[in-house]
């Protein structure tokens, strides 16, 4: 039966990586006697294979964090929207009051755009917060690191979520802004 043995070799420097690594595999052939057209019957790691293997498995798992996190975004947009709708039914008579002494359509779009929009960064607000707190924790109890602050990917969740701001409360101040004074006064 067969006996697994693992061998670790170090480089003394990064220029002879390759050097040393053709030396080890020299003396395992010697070791193993293997003639010079036989094939290895032994596997050889490096860090670059490694490397490789890491990556793509780090691929794969970013794509599957983009996907569940779009489909979160999503989730997260239609309940802006749900929210601002139903804004925008309980203020119909203020909408109403609003029109009939001046405000513009376009005044009440940006109003409820920008509402919209401060709800969407509540949400990346506490995203950001529960993501840091829980990462740093990882980082120091798990994994003994340093932890740090992605600045890029703090900036990438706040503009996100005030795009999710924007496309998913517009239809909602569109329809604010389309509500005309009189019926909107008569409300109920």
């Amino acid at each position: 039966f067969w006996h697994s043995i693992r061998i670790a070799v170090q480089a003394p420097d990064a220029e002879s990586v390759n050097a040393t690594r053709d030396l080890a595999i020299g003396l395992m052939r010697v070791v193993r006697g293997l003639d010079p057209e036989e094939e290895n019957n032994f596997e050889v790691y490096s860090n670059d294979s490694l490397q490789a293997m890491f990556d793509n498995m780090s691929r794969i798992v970013g794509l599957a964090g983009l996907m569940i996190s779009t489909i979160a975004l999503v989730a997260a947009g239609v309940g802006v929207m749900n929210i601002m709708l139903v804004s925008v039914t309980e203020r119909t008579r203020e909408i109403g009051v609003r029109k009939s002494i001046g405000a513009r359509s376009k005044d009440i779009l940006r109003q409820f755009l920008l509402e919209a929009v401060f709800i969407a960064q509540i949400g990346a607000f506490i995203g950001v917060l529960v993501g840091v707190l829980c990462g740093n924790t990882v980082a120091r109890t798990l994994l003994n690191v340093e932890p740090i602050m992605p600045w890029f990917w703090i900036g990438v969740a706040v503009l996100t979520c005030a795009g999710i701001g924007i496309v998913f409360g517009l239809y909602p101040a569109w329809r604010a802004s389309r509500l005309h004074p009189v019926d909107a006064l008569r409300y109920e």
